[in-house]
């Protein structure tokens, strides 16, 4: 921390301006920088950071002069690494950029901050980009892929896909090329039987209503869904086992995971274990996944993928991904998918965060003294008084800690977002240590390339703490009104100007977006009777980052205090492979099975998801808008959470930023369905089958249809009464499955869940008809099928005495047959 008073200040400033002090980007005299932006850099040598630099800033030092300006720094390493040591050097680079080392041990405060991933692929060769066009996306798209440029996609203003790292260079002298910088995503988990199903009493509904999700399509977009080899379990054990459907599922759940795109071979697996939450609350709804990898133009067409009829034909949408480029103050590419396909009549589900109020938030305090980046930046004052001014602010990491700005931003509108023009102003910021040498910096330029964003990482492998001083500086424009940043890590803490702002930002804060909070299960009521109804995560993202400009990036005269998140779910979920497991000693063996616990908001989100996914069943046709109000109507206030200490802590009544409205309860948030209790009676002799049902009080039928399955054939059609009873008679020897369609005068359709029975053989006789010089005998043996049977082949069989195996003794088409020549006996 250096403190100076105010008029020295402005000497100082005074004396730098007559002095024309020239510009220093970067520290070329001082110790070697650790990492650029999020990519640790120790593996490289100094000719490739020089080399780096110098084709970023070019002669004139200014940041827009070099052939790599327009890709910055970061990638700038990335094209010089490759080509001095080939891939297995960029390998290196992405090995040391692993990013924040999360703990898995229980109690480590910092557990549910989630994994960022990393942009390089693992053999080395290429990068995931997000690229702004200078003018058409398709333009550079096509521009892109003549490079090599795979898995393309666009939106917006973006162009997202994986760059050969070798054409790094080609792409930067791209006349449809406006910037350029690497994809830096992050999930929100830490790191069967359900307690979900518990806590949320989605056991109840279905044991009570007879919904399971049947006749919904709920599809999960997150990290991959079966790429990871070192998982306990592959996806096709996790059907073997029930916990997914598909063909060889033993509960019957057929219907295999619908995966429109997996993710690359570097991922998780946590949208399988996304898929396993949703199908414990919802076993009779169809499964679909899309990765969320790929950059923001992949994301957000994974989005619309999944609620195109003719692809991904999703009623329900969950994801629990975050860029670190989605716009704090406008709603960016992603958010737009989000608001498109919830126009179109599909309910969106997602993770509200798990960065608490890990936020640094300010006016920019224009200093009036010289950067330490660069002599002509001039620096923030991190101190909000009048009396001094602090151009630092104190961060201290222990040793293997990690201390990681996810996202810095400021009050600009972002050129990702079509029609926008982007920022006016360039910030950049960095580490540095009591010298003023530079240990972290992100330095693009931001005005060049059109996104207000930087991001950096510092891990401390000296063997003990250290001390870091973050430095913000702007290189030019206007101040920004705020600047306001987003961290995360483990074991690290912020030791001065930490301001504890409201964290949700991007998609989540979408207009037609749920987003969703966290308790752990073990906090709630079914579990715990001191919580009523649960205790909020100390994680769980507090909401409240107002949207400032409209698509075109003009200032809304009206800025939109969108509350978020709407609604709380629960975490700590047991699922075959994914995240850790529970201490059987912790909290009196609440969990004492030995599956792993998925935590964080990302586990919290498809709960809620699914719930929404029953209420679809109930109630088809209702709206998004009306399903959110179901389950936040539905809520239970949330009156307390964890603090980072460990302590509990009152977060008020009523709807609040850090729950919403509460807990979801889904005994009260999902209806009786329209047509219940579907029976049937069945009379074999005459082949006949009496069909009622009941129906609510406010369901407005108009028509009904009565469908039949025969065995494991299609459903038919086969009678449209009027209402309950209906008689089918005829239906002969067989399984017959019925169900109930019905049309409301609003249009809305449905269909019940269904009901089996059996028409079975009867009244089977035998009869001795002859007897041989040995004794042996002739015997006859008739049946009684019901009316309408035709079509089969049936086999006789007989067992001797009480046990023994059954044996063959002939087959007819008929109703009766006869075995000659049998020993008398017991059979």
């Amino acid at each position: 921390m250096h403190r100076v008073p105010i008029l020295i200040v402005a000497l100082i400033g005074g004396l730098l301006c007559l002095s024309g002090g020239a510009e220093a980007f970067g520290q070329d005299d001082s110790e070697p920088v650790r990492a650029v932006g999020m990519l640790n850099v120790t593996e490289t040598s100094p000719g490739v950071l020089q080399a780096a630099r110098s084709d970023v800033t070019g002669p004139g030092q200014a940041k827009t002069d070099g052939p790599l300006s327009s890709v910055g720094l970061e990638l700038a390493v990335l094209y010089h690494q490759f080509r001095a040591t080939g891939s297995a050097g960029v390998q290196a680079l992405r090995n040391a950029s692993s990013g924040p080392r999360m703990k898995a041990a229980d109690g480590d405060r910092r557990r549910g901050a989630g994994r960022t991933h990393s942009p390089i692929s693992p053999d080395g060769q290429f990068v995931t980009i997000e690229a702004v066009a200078s003018e058409n996306a398709s333009r550079l798209l096509a521009d892109l892929r003549g490079l090599g440029f795979e898995d393309g996609a666009t939106a917006g203003n973006v162009v997202s896909g994986r760059l050969p790292i070798s054409s790094i260079k080609e792409a930067a002298s791209l006349s449809s090329l406006r910037g350029a910088m690497p994809s830096y995503a992050r999930t929100y988990a830490g790191s069967v039987g359900s307690e979900a199903d518990t806590a949320h009493a989605t056991d109840q509904v279905r044991q009570e209503t007879g919904l399971n999700g049947s006749g919904q399509k709920i599809c999960a977009l997150s990290d991959t869904y079966n790429q990871n080899e070192t998982a306990r379990t592959s996806a096709s054990e996790d059907v073997e086992s029930g916990d997914l459907p598909g063909e060889e599922n033993p509960e019957g759940r057929t219907t295999p995971v619908d995966v429109l795109q997996d993710g690359g071979s570097d991922g998780s697996d946590e949208g399988r274990a996304m898929l396993q939450l949703i199908h414990d609350i919802a076993p009779g709804a169809a499964l679909g996944y899309h990765t969320a990898f790929g950059g923001l133009a992949a994301f957000a067409s994974g989005i619309r993928e999944l609620a195109d009829p003719s692809r991904g034909n999703c009623d329900v949408i969950v994801d629990d991904i975050r860029y670190n480029t989605e716009p704090f103050y406008q709603d960016g590419p992603v958010s737009n998918a989000v608001d498109d396909v919830v126009n179109d009549g599909v309910p969106y589900f997602s993770s509200a965060g798990n960065d608490g109020q890990n936020s640094y938030e300010a006016p920019f305090r224009n200093s009036g003294e010289s950067g330490v980046i660069s002599e002509s930046s001039v620096a923030h004052d991190f101190d909000p008084s009048d009396s001094s001014t602090d151009l630092r602010q104190n961060i201290t990491i222990q040793p293997d800690g990690t201390f990681q700005i996810f996202s810095f931003q400021w009050t600009d509108p972002s050129a990702q977002v079509e029609g926008s023009a982007g920022p006016d102003t360039d910030i950049d910021i960095a580490l540095v240590d009591d010298n003023d040498n530079v240990e972290v910096e992100s330095s693009s330029d931001n005005i060049a390339n059109g996104v207000p964003v930087e991001s950096l990482e510092y891990t401390n492998e000296t063997g003990s703490a250290v001390t870091l001083r973050l430095v913000v500086e702007k290189a030019a424009g206007p101040d920004p009104d705020e600047i306001k940043y987003v961290y995360t890590g483990p074991d690290f803490s912020v030791k001065e100007y930490d301001t504890l702002g409201p964290t949700i930002y991007g998609h989540p804060v979408a207009e037609g977006a749920m987003a969703v909070a966290a308790a752990p299960f073990y906090n709630t009521e079914r579990y715990n009777p001191n919580s009523d109804p649960a205790a909020l995560e100390f994680f769980s993202s507090k909401g409240g980052i107002p949207i400032l400009f409209d698509q075109n990036g003009s200032p809304l005269i009206n800025p939109q205090e969108r509350e978020k998140p709407e609604v709380t779910g629960t975490d700590w979920i047991d699922n075959t492979f994914f995240g850790t497991d529970i201490r059987d000693d912790f909290f009196d063996g609440v969990d004492g099975d030995p599956h792993p616990n998925f935590f964080g908001t990302s586990a919290a989100a498809p709960n809620v998801a699914a719930i929404g996914a029953l209420i679809l069943q109930a109630r088809p046709g209702l709206s998004p808008a009306e399903v959110y109000t179901r389950l936040e109507d539905n809520s239970e206030d949330v009156t307390s959470r964890l603090n980072r200490n460990g302590e509990f802590v009152s977060i008020g009544a009523g709807r609040d930023p850090w729950s919403g409205h509460g807990f979801v309860q889904a005994l009260q948030a999902v209806p009786q369905p329209i047509v219940t209790d579907v029976q049937t009676t069945s009379t074999p002799s005459s082949g006949e089958v009496n069909l009622t049902w009941s129906v609510s009080d406010d369901a407005n039928i108009e028509s009904y249809e009565v469908e039949q399955r025969y065995f494991n054939d299609t459903f038919e059609t086969v009678a449209t009464p009027d209402g309950p009873p209906v008689t089918l008679d005829s239906l002969g020897l067989g399984v017959f499955t019925f169900r109930v369609q019905w049309e409301r005068s609003d249009g809305t359709q449905g269909t019940s869940t269904s009901v089996a029975d059996t028409l079975g053989l009867r009244g089977l006789t035998s009869e001795v008809v002859a007897e041989d010089e040995k004794g042996r005998r002739t015997v006859s043996f008739s049946w009684d099928v019901p009316p309408g049977t035709g079509g089969f082949t049936y086999q006789l069989e007989r067992q001797s005495g009480d046990s023994g195996p059954f044996v063959k003794m002939g087959t007819t088409e008929g109703t009766s047959i006869r075995a000659e020549r049998q020993v008398p006996g017991t059979y």
